[in-house]
């Protein structure tokens, strides 16, 4: 399946719920502890907080090379509040 939720349909009832979404970066913003990501579509916007520092790592270095405003699809993301 392409994603199983759009952007703009995510709300307190998929908290825990496991998703994957497709759509564009609009933002990324890296604060150390953190990274914040937009991920918009044709539906909405998605922050995504990823607060692990392996997958931190790996944001930065792909967000480097060449992610920055590409389409990509996230999977296997994981809502928690």
């Amino acid at each position: 399946m392409y994603r199983t939720k759009t952007c703009g349909e995510l709300n307190i009832n998929n908290v825990e719920e496991t998703v994957e979404l497709a759509g564009w970066i609009q933002k990324i913003r890296d604060l150390g502890a953190m990274i914040f990501i937009d991920l918009r579509d044709q539906f909405g916007i998605t922050q995504i907080v990823i607060n692990d520092e392996e997958l931190q790592k790996q944001v930065v270095f792909t967000y480097q090379e060449k992610l920055w405003k590409e389409a990509i699809k996230i999977q296997k993301f994981q809502q928690v509040k």
